[in-house]
């Protein structure tokens, strides 16, 4: 996700969260009651999404004419500078950067096998 993808959705789930805890400020000593656990709920889903996109990532790098290797990054805008400005040299050259997933890793590394 670019820089500015990620700020748009921390933008809405920080309005979302604001919403829910006022909501729930409305519902105070009906704790139990069904309306309350849903919004806890949903605070919950919120929270955890907004800490996994404040969070860095492992991104997978291509070079041109083959090879990979990982950096962590945020986002894939600094991604792609992070692993350009400490793999790009005279011998290599970075294709793309893309979120990296654990069957992307394994098949990268059956080349090692």
């Amino acid at each position: 996700m670019t820089k500015k993808e990620i700020e748009l959705q921390v933008y809405n789930y920080e309005k979302r969260i604001r919403a829910i805890v006022t909501a729930m400020s409305t519902l105070k000593g009906l704790e139990y009651a069904t309306e309350h656990l849903t919004l806890s709920m949903m605070l919950a889903e919120y929270e955890a999404k907004l800490k996994d996109l404040r969070e860095d990532k492992e991104y997978m790098i291509t070079f041109k004419g083959g090879g990979w290797n990982t950096v962590y990054s945020a986002n894939d805008e600094d991604a792609l500078a992070l692993a350009k400005k400490i793999y790009d040299g005279p011998y290599t050259k970075v294709a793309s950067v893309r979120v990296a997933t654990a069957k992307g890793i394994e098949t990268a590394m059956k080349s090692f096998y």
